[in-house]
């Protein structure tokens, strides 16, 4: 195929950019110029995309997922689908300016999975134009609840599967950068992705967090694909996305989807077999117009999409469509405050007369959607099967056990066609009964949550059996395999859920979660497969969804390995403050134990370390000096080594240098106390005293690097003495290194090559000579190998240091960007500072700022420095606001 004219005008402007580049010695028109060629690059990718044919066949996945929601026929949704068209005609023009991300926003049952999905099949009906690939998922939960809990992990290992990297998607790499890496996999290909249902993943509005994304990997997709995609990405949810703030009005459109219109409530009241009067003679709620039957019932339920369909279906049903039978649902005791509340009268009408009504087929009917609420997801055939076994579970199965195949089909189609449920069939199998060839059953969120309360409420001993009798099934019917993948566990993951629902928290935990999901010290989901997110959302079962606390134990052992576990998994997610929550509730429980004093001290330090981060710097002390205390008390002198160490770190921080050094000799001692042998700080000791020591090549090198050499002579230390302070911060790094380093792990080696890199940053700076890129890069690959994210944004901050220093700008922005989207998520509040310090003496020069302005990155540093009391950086701010604002 010959080149297009398009495509070679946009190739030889590319080829003369990158001589450009080759040629350009100012650092400014570099960093232009490779902005230019990022722009040309995606220019020309996207023209060849638009020549290469079509691979269509077999570039669809879990479209069944969606599809199985989309109405005969979409009513009042008109302008919605206009909106979708038009966004896919852009992405086939590859028009600039386009949405990248278009997401749906509304409360549950206003019709957002129902509108994508009817859009979705509309697309295969046409036999997917232009699409290179389309992927959908849903992200199951209960309703509305705000403990409602999801997890990415499962859903990013099936789309880097699909989307051809196996190796990522089988990989124990943190979620984030299997996102990053999805992203960019999917933004190469004019591919349609679909996030269903994404709230389960953001923080409930009633939070401090307002909406944010809880999951780092969908953060870092969605991110990435606001950012460069050639295709398009459509999300429903229920909340706003801030994390897209950023982004919104641009590559990102939001569109609220909101209630049905009058005309468009009463078509659908009339297609589902309605009748009543056409007459306008009742008045309106504000009593400026008059309204007929259907007009009056529409906007009674606020014109909730779910709620006029179930309304519909029960008049159509239990009163032949008479309108005038409405009045059996008590809309005004409908809390409109609440998601779903007239739903849940309508449910609650709906259920009564199938009761009182309906004979045995409403009681059947009854008795499944029941089960339905049992769970967070579609129902599957095995979980069906092992509820329905003789004997039955009191007041829940008994009409449904040893039920005919005729009884049966007769029930669900029946529930079916009243839009209660979703039957997902075997296509493969000859027509059968349903029974035959159930794959699983589905119901919509709210209704779900309605029946779940029902008989949580109503009948507690029924629901513990039945959760109890699903936990025993997927237990047994799970095998132990060698190197289970994550697909493999879904079923033990499920069989928590259960468990702790049927009240068998101590057994769910030490059987099943402990024993045969980590495998005891194995750690097996989250070091071999890397599943923080997975393991936080069964977690959540072992707490109290009313107060969010830990559920009550008689071993407090086990309590605390719980709080101790949702802490770490947590802290590996980027929720620190979170976790800090959790450790402290430990260090609570275990206070009121006498013999508790190890676990003490190991709650004590794990909080003084996230409370430094957090920017807690007088607690963080405060806990340090007890762990001193506890350790010596213990007789143990390494762990009194570990403690001094962090209460010199924190004093650092805080500005207290003095009291800082005296901490670390003390460190010294007891280490050399402890193990005469190895005499050596442990590893992230080392890094710790390390700081300490490399603080004044620090201020200096930043001061430098702002006013350039003709400024040395200011300076109250010759360039040898401050460059003699690298070499011995690097003397501690060095020793832990050649003594523990065939032992360490990921954190620590990665934690001594960040100090080993800072020193050669500062170096390179204070002699003017090319820096180095190998630790740094060692430090950021061993910390996102260890997958605990509260030190890496320091790791990306010092290599964007270093790719200033080598002209790499653009690098060096990408760090800035990665550490302040993982500092923020914490929040790390000293990160924070950090990184607006460095964005502001970093780019300051810089024609094109690429974030609001030095001065508002100074003023928000200084902020952030003096609410946490952060004063290691005060003298380093004045340097920059006299260097960059001249005061």
């Amino acid at each position: 195929m010959s080149e297009s004219a398009a495509v070679k005008n946009w190739r030889e402007k590319l080829e003369f950019l990158q001589a450009e580049e080759a040629k350009a010695v100012d650092a400014a028109a570099k960093f232009k110029i490779k902005k230019e060629i990022a722009e040309a690059q995606e220019r020309l990718s996207a023209l060849q995309a638009e020549a290469q044919p079509l691979n269509v066949i077999g570039r669809q996945a879990n479209i069944s997922l969606i599809v199985k929601y989309a109405p005969a026929e979409l009513i009042g949704r008109e302008e919605e689908l206009k909106w979708l068209n038009n966004a896919w005609a852009k992405v086939q023009k590859q028009e600039t300016g386009r949405p990248r991300i278009l997401t749906f926003v509304a409360l549950g049952g206003e019709g957002k999975t129902s509108l994508v999905a009817k859009w979705v099949a509309d697309l295969a009906a046409q036999d997917w134009p232009g699409i290179d690939a389309t992927f959908a998922w849903t992200f199951h939960s209960q309703g509305t609840h705000e403990q409602q809990a999801a997890s990415s992990d499962l859903f990013l290992k099936e789309a880097l599967t699909f989307f051809g990297d196996k190796e990522t998607a089988e990989s124990d790499k943190h979620s984030r950068e299997k996102g990053k890496r999805l992203a960019t996999l999917i933004g190469e290909k004019r591919a349609l992705l679909i996030l269903d249902r994404l709230e389960p993943l953001q923080y409930p509005l009633t939070s401090t967090h307002d909406g944010r994304l809880k999951d780092d990997g969908i953060a870092a997709l969605l991110t990435g694909l606001a950012t460069a995609s050639h295709g398009l990405c459509i999300v429903t949810t229920r909340y706003s996305l801030p994390d897209l703030k950023a982004f919104m009005g641009k590559t990102v459109r939001e569109e609220k989807l909101t209630r049905l219109s009058r005309r468009a409530g009463v078509d659908l009241l009339r297609r589902l077999g309605v009748k009543g009067s056409e007459l306008r003679n009742i008045p309106s709620s504000n009593g400026k117009e008059q309204l007929n039957e259907f007009e009056k019932l529409v906007e009674d339920v606020k014109g909730h999409a779910l709620t006029l369909t179930l309304l519909g279906g029960f008049l159509k049903r239990a009163f032949r469509g008479d309108i005038r039978q409405r009045d059996r649902v008590k809309f005004e005791k409908a809390d409109e405050k609440m998601d779903g509340g007239h739903a849940f009268r309508t449910m609650a009408a709906y259920e009564q007369w199938l009761l009182r009504d309906g004979g045995n087929e409403g009681q059947r009917e009854v008795a499944v959607l029941r089960l339905m609420g049992l769970f967070d997801r579609p129902a599957n055939a095995g979980c069906l099967h092992a509820l329905l076994q003789p004997p039955a579970v009191p007041a829940l199965t008994e009409p449904l056990v040893d039920l005919a195949e005729d009884d049966w089909e007769f029930c669900l189609t029946g529930l079916e066609s009243a839009h209660l449920l979703t039957i997902n069939r075997d296509a493969s199998a000859n027509p059968q009964p349903a029974i035959r060839n159930l794959q699983s059953l589905d119901a919509h969120p709210l209704l779900r949550e309605y029946f779940a309360k029902q008989l949580r409420d109503q009948n507690l001993d029924a629901w513990r059996a039945a959760h109890q009798r699903l936990y025993d099934y997927l237990c047994a019917s799970t095998p132990d395999k060698p190197q289970p993948t994550l697909e493999d566990l879904q079923p033990l993951y499920q069989a928590v859920v259960h468990g702790c629902e049927g009240g068998m928290y101590e057994q769910t935990w030490q059987r099943v979660y402990d024993s045969r999901i980590q495998r005891g010290r194995q750690h097996y989901a989250t070091s071999k497969l890397g599943t923080f997110g997975e393991n936080l959302r069964v977690l959540r079962g072992f707490f109290d969804p009313i107060s969010d606390g830990l559920v009550s134990f008689a071993d407090l052992n086990l309590a605390y390995s719980i709080l101790n576990e949702m802490a770490l998994c947590l802290r590996a997610c980027g929720r620190l403050d979170e976790a800090a929550k959790q450790w402290k509730e430990a260090l609570r429980l275990t206070k009121e134990v006498s013999n508790a004093s190890g676990s003490t001290a190991e709650y004590t330090r794990c909080l003084s370390e996230l409370h430094l981060i957090l920017g807690k710097l007088e607690e963080a002390c405060q806990q340090a000096e007890e762990s001193v205390a506890l350790a010596r008390r213990a007789g143990n002198p390494i762990s009194e080594s570990f403690a001094w160490a962090r209460l010199g770190y924190g004093q650092l921080l805080a500005g207290r240098t003095g009291d800082a050094q005296s901490s670390f000799k003390c460190a010294e001692q007891s280490c050399a106390k402890g193990d005469p042998g190895r005499p050596v700080l442990r590893p992230i000791s080392a890094f710790q005293y390390g700081e300490l020591i490399l603080a004044p090549a620090e201020r200096y090198a930043w001061r430098w690097l702002l006013n350039g050499r003709h400024h040395a002579a200011s300076f109250p230390r010759h360039i040898d003495e401050l460059s003699a302070h690298c070499t011995r911060g690097e003397d501690p790094a060095r020793r832990a290194l050649e003594t523990f380093g065939g032992t360490i792990g990921p954190l620590n080696r990665g934690l001594l090559r960040l100090t080993l890199s800072r020193a050669d940053a500062y170096r390179a700076v204070l002699q003017s000579h090319e820096p180095k890129f190998s630790d740094a890069n060692a430090a950021v690959e061993d910390l996102l190998k260890a997958q605990t994210y509260h030190h890496l944004p320091g790791a990306f901050l010092t290599r964007a240091w270093l790719r200033a220093i080598g002209r790499d700008y653009i690098g060096a922005l990408e760090d800035l960007n990665d550490a302040w989207e993982i500092a923020e998520r914490g929040p790390m509040h000293l990160f924070m500072a950090d990184t607006h310090l460095y964005r502001a003496r970093l780019f300051f020069h810089k024609a094109t700022y690429p974030w609001e302005s030095p001065a508002a990155d100074l003023a928000a540093a200084g902020k952030l420095i003096n609410d946490c009391g952060y004063h290691r950086r005060d003298e380093e701010l004045a340097d920059a606001k006299k260097a960059i604002l001249g005061g």
